[in-house]
């Protein structure tokens, strides 16, 4: 089932350009993406739209012209968003998710990951929508790894804690969500530093650059498109899936996830690293023959 609506196309002749209306094929499955801009909101706008979704995103600075302009500290216009798409799946990817910024921002980061959460949770429960919270592996103090649903969080910084307090808050605003605890992420980067996966690439590219590397903390780089597709594969099934080392925030050394939950369900997709982080890099390759070689 579809829907109709008009759209404006511009058209153009030697000499003259108008504008015309068309009707436009839309999906009548809405899906909301908040954070549309970030690496993994990308990702999943792209998965959705691709799936036969109307696929509606929003952001703030980077919003224009793709994405609606919001911003999820306003009550109104989160409110106002919701209400006029009257979105099916809420997938909210938007948060600080960088710990030595939430460290030196606790204020700002906690009103983002925690009352921004809470207020979607509850105009997403207002309208009835799915909504899918995006959390982290940071909940965990990685002493214990692999960590299932029902392990006891405890996160060792202040980013982790703002992430599980925005679960909470979720929860308990919306009984239906669902919490998806993901680790590092890396994919189709716009700049190299969006992702902790890729910025040493440069360094490691151009071979003329000192790089120190922190070679205590395990981490299980996570390709986005696999959660994009996770996400919806969630929303289609509409099911619930949840009930120092270094110079900075303390993160965990090892917190690994299981998601053995994911594949009882039938929900699952995941590229080899060799393909993803190729995938992922090779627009940022600056000596051509090396392109042919770096890969293989």
């Amino acid at each position: 089932m579809v829907g109709w609506e008009k759209a404006l196309h511009i058209r153009f002749e030697p000499g003259s350009c108008w504008l015309e209306e068309e009707d436009v094929e839309i999906p009548n499955r809405r899906v909301l993406i908040t954070g549309a801009t970030g690496l993994l909101g990308r990702a999943v706008y792209k998965e959705f739209k691709a799936n036969n979704w109307h696929s509606v995103g929003c952001g703030y600075s980077r919003a224009r012209p793709l994405f609606e302009k919001v911003n999820l500290l306003d009550l109104t216009a989160v409110h106002s968003l919701i209400q006029d798409f009257q979105p099916h799946v809420i997938v909210h990817c938007a948060a600080e998710r960088r710990p030595d910024v939430v460290d030196s921002q606790p204020d700002a980061a906690s009103q983002l990951n925690v009352a921004a959460s809470g207020t979607i949770a509850k105009e997403a429960a207002v309208v009835g929508a799915f909504l899918i919270y995006i959390s982290t592996d940071y909940v965990f103090d990685g002493t214990n790894p692999p960590y299932k649903e029902n392990d006891v969080p405890n996160p060792l910084n202040l980013y982790g804690k703002t992430k599980l307090e925005g679960e909470k808050v979720v929860l308990a605003n919306n009984a239906g969500a669902a919490v998806l605890r993901i680790p590092i992420l890396y994919g189709e980067v716009e700049q190299l530093e969006e992702s902790a996966v890729t910025v040493m690439f440069d360094k490691v590219q151009f071979n003329n650059k000192s790089a120190n590397m922190d070679h205590w903390q395990q981490r299980f780089p996570t390709y986005v498109k696999d959660v994009a597709s996770i996400c919806r594969q969630l929303a289609e099934k509409r099911m619930v899936i949840t009930d120092s080392p270094v110079v900075g925030a303390l993160r965990p050394r090892n917190a690994q996830l299981d998601c053995s939950r994911l594949r009882m369900l039938g929900i699952g997709h995941q590229t080899p690293f060799r393909v993803g982080i190729k995938e992922s890099l090779w627009p940022f390759l600056t000596d051509k023959r090396w392109r042919q070689t770096v890969f293989h």
